[in-house]
C-alpha cells in the first residue's frame, strides 16, 4: 500500500468532515459578536485545557505567528473581560469559560447526526485511527511532541460523542503528529519560523516580488522590516536569490525542502506498521466510502 495516497485519501475525507466544526465555532463567534482576535485565545484555552495559558507554550503549539502579536491578543482578551492575567499567565474567566463552553458543544454537536456510512464502518474508521494515535504517541522522534501532546490530552470530546466527531478528534491527533514532525525537521536547520513561512510561501509561488511576499505573511503580525530580516537571511543561506526585485528559491533552497519533506515523510510513517497491509487496504476503502458518503449528504 502506498503511504502517501493513503494519506492523501484520509485528508480528503477529512476536509468535509472538519467543516462541521469549523462552521460551529464561526457560528458561535457571530452569535456572541466577539472581537477579533478570539480565535487566539479560544484556541489556547481549548490546547491548553486548565493548564495556564503562556505565550511561549502557545509558540511551540502554533509556531508561524509572532510571540509579540499573540501576547498583546491575550492582553486584549484579558482587558476585555474573557481571560484573567496572573503575573505572565492567563486563565480562563467565568465569561470566557462560557464562550468556549458554547463552543466546544457547538462543535460536538456539528454533523451528530449525518451518518454518511454505515456504524459498523465507521467505528472501524475510528478503531484504526485511534492505533494510529495511538502508537504515533510513543513514536520516538521528535522527542517532544507538542501540537499532538496536547490535541491527545485535551481536546478528547469524551465516550458518548459520536462516531464521527471521534473521527475528527483521531485524525486531528495523527495529522497533528505530523505537523509536529515537521516543525522539529525544519527547525534542525537553526531557521526562525517566519523566516520558514517566507521561504514556503516562495516554495509555493515560485517567484515573488517583495511587496507580493509581505502581502502572504503579514497576517502573522510580521512588519516589513522583519521580512527584510527573513528575505537577507535566506539569501545568505544559499536557498533564495533576487533579480530585479523577484525574489525565487535556488536549486540549494529546492534541495533543502525536499529535505525536510523526505524526513518528514520517513519519521510520519514509521507509526504505521501498525496497521498490516490488509487493514491498510481496508482503511483507504472506508477513507473513500467516508468522502463519498458525505458529498452524496451535502447535497441532500
Amino acid at each position: 500500500m502506498n503511504l502517501q495516497s493513503l494519506w492523501s485519501a484520509l485528508e480528503k475525507a477529512d476536509e468535509p468532515l472538519d467543516e462541521y466544526p469549523v462552521k460551529a465555532m464561526m457560528n458561535v463567534a457571530a452569535e456572541l459578536n466577539l472581537p477579533s482576535g478570539w480565535f487566539t485565545w479560544v484556541a489556547a484555552a481549548i490546547m491548553f485545557g486548565k493548564e495556564a495559558i503562556t505565550t511561549e507554550k502557545y509558540m511551540r503549539l502554533f509556531p508561524y505567528g509572532l510571540a509579540e502579536t499573540n501576547e498583546g491578543r491575550f492582553a486584549s482578551a484579558a482587558q476585555q473581560g474573557y481571560l484573567v492575567a496572573e503575573e505572565g499567565k492567563y486563565r480562563l474567566s467565568e465569561n470566557g469559560a462560557g464562550v468556549v463552553q458554547q463552543i466546544t458543544q457547538a462543535i460536538d454537536e456539528a454533523g451528530a447526526q449525518l451518518q454518511p456510512i454505515s456504524a459498523e464502518n465507521l467505528q472501524q474508521f475510528v478503531n484504526y485511527l485511534i492505533r494510529l494515535a495511538d502508537t504515533s504517541s510513543i513514536a520516538p522522534e521528535p522527542p517532544t511532541k507538542w501540537s499532538s501532546a496536547y490535541k491527545r490530552k485535551n481536546m478528547n470530546p469524551g465516550k458518548e460523542a459520536s462516531l464521527l466527531r471521534l473521527i475528527i478528534y483521531y485524525f486531528d491527533q495523527v495529522a497533528a503528529y505530523r505537523d509536529d514532525v515537521y516543525v522539529a525537521t525544519w527547525e534542525a536547520h537553526g531557521v526562525e519560523a517566519h523566516a520558514w513561512e517566507a521561504f514556503d510561501k516562495l516554495i509555493q509561488s515560485g517567484a515573488l516580488t517583495f511587496d507580493d511576499l509581505f502581502a502572504k505573511v503579514e497576517r502573522r503580525g510580521v512588519t516589513q522590516e522583519m521580512l527584510s530580516g527573513d528575505v537577507k537571511e535566506l539569501i545568505g543561506r544559499g536557498w533564495v536569490e533576487e533579480d530585479s526585485g523577484v525574489y525565487q528559491i535556488t536549486s540549494a533552497g529546492k534541495q533543502a525542502r525536499e529535505q525536510v519533506e523526505a524526513e518528514t515523510e520517513r519519521l510520519f510513517f514509521m507509526p504505521w506498521s501498525c496497521l498490516n497491509e490488509s487493514e491498510l487496504e481496508d482503511l483507504s476503502n472506508l477513507a473513500s466510502q467516508l468522502r463519498d458518503g458525505l458529498k452524496t449528504q451535502e447535497k441532500k
